[in-house]
């Protein structure tokens, strides 16, 4: 999507589903894992893009409406930070056995604070590994995120 298109998505959560569906099915899902997952990517990814609060606002209405999707409450994030978190249902991973997939919110901001797979049960390897029910396997935590209008400056290295 161009900056023009990220400026003309609806703050109607209704509505922002529908340009989301619609573009699944032009996508036919890419390499991610059903619907639900699909939407619930692309939903979290718009909360990081550069749109107005109500498109943000309707994005979170969308990951909430999805089916399967459960509220984890107040939970902590992997730097140790307060949040709400949502979790996608478990799927298999071939690497570790089960996880899913949670995005932890600041309810203050309704910043993103960190997007994890958390493990829900380890296969033999994972498991042979130490790895157990709740460690989280992988995540990306957002420390601060800000968009600018200027163009960055190339740093010239001394000589």
């Amino acid at each position: 999507m161009t900056y023009a298109d990220l400026r003309k998505l609806p703050g109607d959560s209704a509505k922002l589903e529908k340009v989301l569906a619609d573009l699944y099915e032009e996508d036919g899902g890419s390499e991610i894992r059903g619907r639900t997952e699909w939407m619930w990517r692309q939903a979290a990814n718009l909360i990081n893009l550069p749109v107005r609060a109500e498109v943000r606002d309707a994005a979170y209405r969308v990951i909430a409406g999805l089916p399967g999707i459960r509220s984890l409450g107040e939970v902590t994030d992997p730097l140790g930070r307060k949040g709400v978190g949502f979790a996608l249902p478990a799927t298999d991973r071939p690497d570790y056995g089960t996880a899913r997939s949670e995005l932890i919110v600041d309810p203050a901001t309704g910043a993103p604070l960190s997007d994890q797979e958390v493990l829900t049960e380890p296969n033999a390897k994972a498991a042979e590994a130490g790895l157990t029910a709740g460690t989280v396997v992988n995540y990306t935590a957002t420390v601060t995120s800000e968009w600018t209008d200027r163009q960055m400056e190339t740093l010239e290295q001394p000589e």
